[in-house]
């Protein structure tokens, strides 16, 4: 259950996310354009009811690649457990974009040339690849120890009032990171980047073209960056509990 938990969990957080993207950036839509704040809350409500579903069904709702790593180095997580945790995860990617790719498959066929790698992965405002990266450790860091130290004393807690909390302070974490580094376009979450650009370059979407994933951003901010971040908020977090 706990493996199936982690691919129900990052679905929700993904297919949310996606099909927001989806409708702001296709044509033949209800949305159409994109509006800040409907942005922060659609990112906010995938995350949190992702990472709610998660521990309602009794998973260690990681949801991150960047958490698994860092339960591997410091938490004692067994290697093979991990790897199953990061096959749910790579999967429940490539659903949510199969899923967005059926509901707006006309939107994407009406959008001709338009850009839709971004849909499923974040990019920069302005791309300066050293900084990018030492924002996305920053953001991924602070967005993480955010959300591990405000649910420090849930495991006290009946099953559903753990989801509830997990599920608010996810909601507000995102928030708040939207709010204040918006224009970094961190993703601090390699599942939802550097996964789903695979499944992007992998799946027939239409009017895809010759539209190309950047590796070189991908692996190197969305992948080690958030996972360095990751590992330090485990990290970090996991020593200041033992310490309260």
């Amino acid at each position: 259950m706990a493996y199936l938990s982690e691919f129900i969990g990052s679905f929700i957080f993904l297919v949310g996310g996606y099909a927001y993207m989806c409708n702001v950036s296709l044509k033949k839509t209800l949305v159409s354009t994109l509006n800040y704040i409907e942005l922060v809350f659609a990112w906010s409500l995938a995350v949190g009811f992702g990472l709610a579903t998660a521990a309602i069904m009794g998973g260690p709702a990681y949801l991150n690649p960047g958490v698994v790593f860092g339960s591997i180095i410091y938490n004692g997580l067994p290697i093979g457990e991990a790897l199953i945790y990061l096959l749910m995860e790579f999967l429940a990617a490539g659903a949510a974009v199969l899923v967005c790719m059926i509901f707006f498959w006309d939107s994407f066929k009406a959008s001709g040339d338009a850009p839709k790698r971004g849909i499923f992965s974040a990019y920069p405002v302005e791309k300066n690849l050293p900084l990018n990266f030492v924002q996305e450790v920053i953001a991924t860091f602070v967005f993480l120890f955010l959300v591990f130290m405000c649910i420090a004393g849930v495991s006290d807690l009946t099953a559903g009032n753990q989801s509830l909390i997990i599920g608010l302070v996810g909601f507000g974490a995102v928030a708040f990171m939207a709010l204040t580094l918006n224009s970094t376009g961190f993703s601090m979450n390699a599942m939802r980047s550097v996964f789903s650009s695979i499944w992007f370059t992998i799946l027939p979407i239409p009017n895809k073209g010759e539209e190309k994933v950047d590796w070189g951003y991908q692996l190197i901010v969305n992948l080690v960056g958030s996972s360095i971040g990751g590992i330090l908020a485990v990290i970090a977090t996991t020593y200041l509990k033992g310490l309260l």
